[in-house]
């Protein structure tokens, strides 16, 4: 079927087109509510700037179609393949793309706030300055992203993959990441005050300059994690990895390290005011020029460690 017919059909009144081949259509800026999509195929099809409020697109095949400044909030989208489709400024706010495919999906600036994204595919997308407020990401893949610059506030993203994704920048308060997966990923200068990343993993990770207020990051994996000028006020890290991190000039004030384990770590000049580091392990940690009363130490192991006189304790 081509555009014409189409939209002849539309303006008569039909609105059901499911399984309807419509591939490399020209409909920009079409008004098509309120019809049914479901499974139909607009593989580079030309949609930017249509209307498409409340449409059925459950199983549709929108692979390397044009999508920008789409209207598709409140879309029904379960299940559809939006691979290498061009979403930008898009309005996907409230959309169900439950098990959808994104890989390498442009939606720079998009709207997806409160989004459902369980289970989505968004490999390798694009996603820079874009919103998903109270989206739910929950198990869903955002490996290689690029979130620079993204607005991830209130996001529920328990047990999401975000390995080796850029997030520099994004605003992620009181995000829900827990036993996400972002090893390797860069997370310079990100918001995640209040956060919650209990037993995520973290593992080879940026977040120099991180604001880690009150996060919650309880036996999270930080190992070989850069860490340095992070604010880390009030943290809660009880039994944590952070072998080998690097808190240089860290700001660890009242935070929680209850056998947190920070062998080989590097705490050069961080702040360590009235924190809790009862059982913590500090074996062979570099302490130096650090603000730290010692006393608060006492019951830590701090075997090989680097005091802040400059001194070493063997034991």
């Amino acid at each position: 079927m081509n555009a014409q017919e189409l939209l002849r059909r539309y303006a008569a009144g039909e609105r059901d087109f499911h399984t309807t081949d419509l591939s490399g259509v020209q409909l920009r800026e079409a008004d098509l509510r309120g019809s049914n999509l479901k499974n139909a195929v607009l593989f580079e099809a030309d949609l930017s700037g249509a209307n498409l409020v409340d449409v059925d697109l459950n199983g549709v095949i929108l692979r390397q179609a044009n999508l920008t400044e789409v209207c598709l909030a409140g879309a029904k989208l379960a299940g559809a393949n939006l691979s290498e489709t061009k979403l930008v400024k898009a309005d996907l706010s409230g959309a169900n793309l439950w098990r959808a495919t994104l890989r390498r999906a442009m939606l720079h600036n998009a709207n997806l706030d409160r989004a459902n994204l369980h289970e989505a595919d968004l490999t390798e997308a694009t996603l820079t300055q874009t919103t998903l407020c109270g989206a739910n990401l929950t198990h869903t893949n955002l490996s290689g992203a690029n979130l620079t610059g993204a607005n991830l506030r209130w996001v529920n993203g328990a047990e999401a993959k975000f390995v080796r994704s850029q997030l520099r920048g994004a605003d992620l308060e009181r995000a829900n990441f827990n036993k996400a997966i972002l090893v390797e990923a860069d997370l310079g200068r990100v918001n995640l005050s209040a956060a919650n990343l209990s037993g995520a993993n973290l593992g080879w990770a940026s977040l120099d300059g991180a604001n880690l207020t009150g996060a919650n990051l309880t036996q999270a994996n930080l190992i070989n994690t850069k860490l340095m000028l992070a604010s880390m006020r009030g943290i809660r890290l009880d039994r944590a990895e952070l072998t080998n991190s690097n808190l240089t000039e860290a700001d660890l004030s009242w935070a929680s390290l209850q056998g947190t384990n920070l062998s080989a770590a590097t705490l050069h000049k961080a702040i360590l005011v009235d924190v809790d580091l009862s059982t913590a392990i500090l074996r062979g940690a570099n302490l130096s020029h650090a603000w730290v009363d010692l006393a608060s130490v006492s019951e830590a192991n701090l075997a090989w460690v680097t005091l802040p006189s400059g001194l070493q304790r063997s034991g």
